[in-house]
């Protein structure tokens, strides 16, 4: 008797085991190669595809005692920004689980065989090599999430910051809205692969009004910097945008639309988008107190980091967005 329930007990585990190693999709080694273009690192070859075995892969459903929002919660995917996973996406995801949503993180870099947190990444990546790591295994992601039996498929969100933010808008128009409620996305630069023409997706842009990370002066502000198309990178995986006629191969010297004049853009033509500017905001506003600084890179071009913002505001803000994924549920 204990032999038949020991060897059932064990085939089970085996077909556990084989099912979550059928899950896996591991990158190659050599997927991923870093280059220079010019003063700048950009990454070549196929890049990397969404592993849910990876380490840095984690679904988590809401906490026991958060708002119950039918059979299955709600999936918040959460795509990082250009420093990798870090505490801004831990944190989010926490405050999800708390209010009755699974999440999805993970970070790309990693499964890109690169360093998050590296000076690599940081300060010498382009932000269109970064937003191509990041797209590629978000859109991964999802794809996965759409057969995950723990989750509700039909009320799926994305949320991203940074780099991330602007992959998460490219997500607003790729995404089937019989699927995903809405987008939040926090100071995305248009620079990298730009944004898409339209989207299908309800979309919630907030920046912060002191938001000036990675400008080399003290008012090259997020939302409104628009730079050279030289910045971009046309990514063909990625929803038709501006990026196709504006990009380090075409027009490279014209400027692509800031994240204020790009939300105009689309607010006319009838998207449903809402535009939030939060006083004396910097970077990554949600879970950090204001602060600024400078840094001088080899090159010796300042680049200049505000990030957070007052607590009064930080409670507002994460009220808001809160409210914005209530509604579309």
């Amino acid at each position: 008797m204990f032999r038949s329930v020991l060897l059932l007990t064990l085939g089970l585990l085996n077909s556990l085991w084989c099912a979550a190693q059928a899950d896996c999709n591991p990158s190659p080694i050599d997927n991923t190669k870093v280059v220079a273009r010019g003063p700048i690192k950009t990454v070549v070859g196929p890049l990397a595809a969404f592993d849910p075995c990876h380490k840095s892969a984690k679904l988590d459903t809401p906490t026991f005692f958060a708002k119950k929002r039918g059979d299955k919660p709600p999936l918040v995917i959460i795509a990082h920004g250009g420093g990798g996973l870090g505490g801004y996406e831990r944190d989010f995801a926490k405050l999800m689980n708390q209010n009755g949503y699974a999440t999805l993180i993970f970070d790309a870099f990693e499964m890109n065989g690169l360093v998050p947190g590296s000076d690599l990444l940081i300060y010498q990546m382009s932000n269109g090599g970064r937003q191509r790591m990041i797209y590629k295994v978000t859109e991964g992601a999802y794809k996965w999430a759409l057969n995950n039996e723990k989750i509700d498929t039909r009320k799926i969100f994305f949320q991203g910051l940074s780099n991330g933010a602007s992959v998460s808008i490219n997500m607003a128009a790729s995404a089937d809205s019989a699927h995903v409620r809405g987008v939040v996305a926090e100071g995305g630069p248009s620079a990298g692969i730009g944004f898409p023409n339209d989207i299908k997706i309800p979309l919630l842009l907030i920046y912060g009004s002191a938001d000036n990370y990675g400008g080399v002066q003290q008012d090259d502000l997020m939302y409104l910097r628009g730079n050279p198309c030289s910045y971009n990178d046309h990514y063909p995986r990625a929803p038709a945008g501006f990026s196709e006629t504006c990009n380090w191969a075409v027009n490279k010297t014209d400027s692509m639309p800031s994240p204020y004049a790009w939300y105009q853009q689309i607010k006319a033509n009838g998207g449903v988008i809402q535009f939030e500017l939060i006083p004396g905001g910097g970077h990554g506003m949600l879970f950090s107190e204001f602060n600024a600084s400078i840094r001088v890179l080899e090159n010796g071009r300042s680049f200049y980091r505000a990030h957070g913002v007052n607590a009064e505001a930080r409670q507002r803000l994460q009220q808001m967005v809160l409210e914005f994924f209530e509604s579309k549920l």
